[in-house]
């Protein structure tokens, strides 16, 4: 199996699973944070939480503080949550499927690619139709699909001639 197809299929797969999840409930962050909502809906002190994790209860203030401002690790997380008997799921979740996001990444890069030669058409009088360049742009995009060529950086010419 190509590079390509096996991406496909891994599209494909996480798709399926982020249209069978729903995370809707969970996406938003208690005002308060993760941490402070279920220390406080145990009935939980900072006290009680600092213990558990061996540390001081300042600590434990930075660590809710952090959280908000996302600068906590992963790590310390999966941590606190072990200590408030919680699993911590760590996910990308992505804002559209993940086959949309491709195929707006590749409609984006040949259109813009082709849009060079549709310039240069122009500029000699031999435009097309849009019918015809939205056909081309398409064509396009599935070769970049199936080459996986879609998110590497093009180079400036410049930077290719030095």
């Amino acid at each position: 199996m190509q590079p390509s197809e096996r991406a496909a299929q891994a599209r494909r797969e996480l798709d399926r699973k982020f249209d069978a999840a729903n995370l809707e409930p969970i996406q938003a962050r208690p005002r308060s944070g993760w941490i402070r909502a279920i220390r406080g809906a145990l009935g939980m002190s900072q006290a009680v939480l600092a213990e558990r994790l061996g540390v001081s209860g300042a600590a434990v203030n930075k660590l809710e503080r952090a959280e908000l401002h996302g600068g906590i690790t992963i790590g310390k997380l999966a941590e606190v949550a072990s200590a408030l008997d919680c699993t911590l799921v760590y996910a990308l979740v992505p804002n559209s499927t993940l086959e949309r996001t491709v195929r707006t990444q590749a409609r984006t890069v040949a259109a813009r690619l082709l849009g060079y030669a549709a310039r240069t058409m122009a500029l000699e009088a031999q435009d097309i139709d849009d019918d015809r360049q939205s056909e081309a742009v398409e064509r396009h995009a599935q070769q970049l699909v199936a080459s996986g060529n879609l998110w590497r950086p093009r180079r400036s010419r410049s930077r290719r001639e030095k």
